[in-house]
């Protein structure tokens, strides 16, 4: 079930897709305390405001990121596929990686694009 956590253009079922939800969600908030950390350190002045500020930020960067990395990985050539992205960078600002990654885990389910125009031009 965790296997192939990497491969990001590879089509999952949902059991695989919950358990990429829950490691790139444990990822990112672990990304998000650290960068919130190390502001809360450089800038001990309101250290939480701007700790919570830096990891909303750092968050929604990496969701952005995850998201359009699996986008491009599967070979997506759909322009609602990019508002829905640019949609689950907005729910990320309101909610964090909480609801976004449901977006980006629910995107590992859908057929890769690349294989399917390759098994296409073998047959």
């Amino acid at each position: 079930m965790f296997k192939n956590l990497s491969n990001f253009g590879m089509k999952r079922n949902w059991k695989e897709a919950i358990a990429f939800y829950i490691a790139y969600l444990l990822l990112g908030l672990l990304i998000g305390f650290l960068v919130g950390g190390l502001v809360g350190v450089i800038n001990p002045t309101n250290a939480f405001e701007a700790s919570v500020r830096a990891g909303s930020i750092a968050g929604t960067i990496y969701a952005l990121i995850l998201y359009f990395t699996v986008y491009i990985k599967k070979g997506m050539n759909s322009f609602l596929y990019i508002i829905i992205g640019v949609i689950a960078g907005v729910i990320n600002i309101f909610t964090g990686n909480l609801f976004s990654l449901i977006i980006v885990a629910f995107l590992t389910t859908r057929e890769n694009k690349l294989e399917s125009d390759v098994d296409m031009g073998n047959s």
